[in-house]
């Protein structure tokens, strides 16, 4: 029966690891036998007795290894596992005494029926065996029964350990999803980046389409969308093989790089093997790494800043580049504000440039961290507006772009301190910007409504000379930030936006990811 299975599947393995899957019976007569030597040899240590499961497995496998030319080792070490399932006609017959051994465990099993749909399972056997004594055995007719038939190998499973795949996709399309797009069982768009690498590996191990979609499982560190492009290095992923039947040489390796290239919309320059542990390196990597967009964007409104006729054309101005390259609202530019505006009050001859640099600090929902130089918001009119100001948020975008409540310094400054230490950031000095994001509603049906703080690391616009409406923005972003949300705001979800740093109504035209800050694929290990 192995010899069969093994010349069909053709495992490219020189070694092999055999397991056995007992019948549950077993587990009684071994406890049985246990505690017999326990009670007719005083200080029998019961750990010198080898395991069935053992004993069959070194002796049964040394005569398998002459039958399939293959070396048996350890299951430890050998990625080549057979596994042979025997059945006994009277296990469950036999297991019967165990609700006499210990009732109150079958009894409660009973009862729990949704739960436990068989009475007995192996850790079921294995719990009321633990307590056992041997007079209890006897007592329930568990001694050692002979038996009446033997156990039969009833199948055998061959499997060998997973195999993994690294390297980085460039996706060059902005109308390719990373997984197939599926909608009420009909196909949306006719490819993914998932297919188009696996492709090629799967020709390598003769898998149809349906074979590979089973076997085959594309890890990634995070995704985009399918408009958004992925340049620079490109996006680290891995593939998981199942039941691999040998390891691709690097020559197969880069003609799987060369084949997915040629598809135009995908490439690949490296895959390398690696092992199960560097997946923990990739999954950290979805939560701890940053990702750096270029977006093309459009100022849709005047700013309340700009100084011109209601009816001139939109102009993206030097004015607007600037405050856009200079905004910050971390707690140490806020503390900054502060001092500065304690020096205002307390130096009448204050720099106006302080003043200019304040208004251009916003909180984390958008609002002026400055007041009016001839407002005294006090902590009473704090409160009896603090209804009316949750009011004006909840319809801001139904109202001017400029109609936001101005707020106290210090209620701000100690709010920024504690949204930023909830968050793990190594060096809060290195944020400039710090955002709150609900859950984007385009995402809502896959993804739980929750409110995420993200942070953005770098900032960095300049105007598109030939359309004076547009401008190129660069951002490094902390992993799981919505950039599409955080430039147009989407309905003050997210906050602040760069919307409200512009005070002018913003939108994203085209998005992408030009580098994914994750060292990737992890390096060969040293040679021994």
């Amino acid at each position: 029966m192995v010899k069969n299975v093994l010349a069909k599947k053709k495992y490219e393995c020189a070694t092999f690891a055999c397991a056995l899957s007992a019948p549950m019976a077993t587990l009684l007569r071994e406890r049985a036998i246990t505690l017999r030597l326990a009670e007719e040899f005083p200080g029998y240590d019961d750990k010198t007795l080898t395991a069935l499961k053992e004993a069959w497995k070194w002796s049964f496998g040394v005569q398998l290894a002459a039958q399939i030319n293959k070396t048996l080792d350890s299951g430890a070490v050998s990625p080549l596992l057979v596994t042979l399932n025997y059945d006994y006609a009277d296990d469950m017959q036999e297991l019967e005494i165990l609700k006499q051994v210990s009732p109150q465990l079958f009894e409660e099993r009973s009862k729990q029926k949704r739960r436990f749909v068989t009475e007995f399972t192996r850790r079921s056997v294995e719990q009321a065996l633990a307590t056992a004594s041997l007079a209890a055995l006897q007592a329930a007719g568990g001694g050692l029964p002979t038996a009446s038939v033997r156990a039969l190998c009833v199948g055998m499973v061959c499997a060998h350990a997973p195999m993994y795949l690294a390297g980085r996709y460039i996706k060059l399309s902005r109308n390719l999803p990373q997984s197939p797009w599926i909608l009420d069982k009909k196909r949306v768009l006719p490819s993914s980046v998932q297919e188009i690498i696996y492709k090629p590996l799967a020709d390598f191990y003769n898998m149809d389409e349906e074979e590979a979609d089973r076997r085959l499982k594309l890890i990634a560190a995070g995704r985009e969308d399918v408009d958004v492009r992925c340049l620079g290095e490109g996006r680290p992923f891995a593939v998981e093989i199942t039941d691999p039947t040998r390891q691709l040489t690097a020559d197969e390796l880069a003609k799987a790089c060369q084949l997915i290239s040629e598809s135009k919309e995908v490439i690949v320059k490296q895959i390398v093997p690696i092992t199960r542990e560097d997946l923990v390196q990739l999954k950290k990597g979805e939560e701890t790494k940053s990702k750096t967009y270029e977006a093309l964007c459009i100022k849709l409104s005047h700013s309340q800043f700009d100084d011109v006729s209601p009816d001139s054309p939109v102009k993206v101005t030097p004015e607007d580049i600037a405050r856009i390259n200079s905004f910050r609202n971390t707690p140490q530019n806020s503390q900054n504000s502060l001092n500065n505006k304690s020096n205002d009050h307390n130096d009448s001859n204050g720099d106006t440039s302080d003043e200019e640099n304040n208004a251009n600090t916003l909180d984390a929902n958008g609002d002026s961290l400055n007041a009016s130089p001839d407002s005294k918001t006090t902590k009473t009119d704090i409160q009896n507006t603090s209804e009316e100001n949750q009011m004006a948020k909840n319809s801001s975008d139904a109202k001017d772009i400029d109609a936001t409540p101005e707020k106290n310094y210090v209620q701000v400054a100690e709010a920024m301190d504690t949204s930023l230490n909830s968050e793990k950031c190594d060096n809060l000095s290195d944020v400039k910007i710090v955002i709150e994001q609900k859950t984007p509603i385009r995402v809502l049906h896959r993804r739980p409504l929750l409110t995420r703080t993200r942070q953005i690391l770098e900032l960095e616009a300049e105007a598109v000379p030939e359309h004076a409406q547009l401008f190129r923005l660069r951002a490094r972003t902390s992993a799981g930030t919505y950039v599409k949300e955080w430039a147009h705001g989407e309905l003050r979800r997210s906050r602040p936006a760069l919307r409200d740093v512009l005070r002018a109504r913003v939108d994203l035209l085209a998005l992408d990811v030009s580098a994914v800050h994750l060292a990737w694929p992890p390096p060969p290990p040293p040679p021994v």
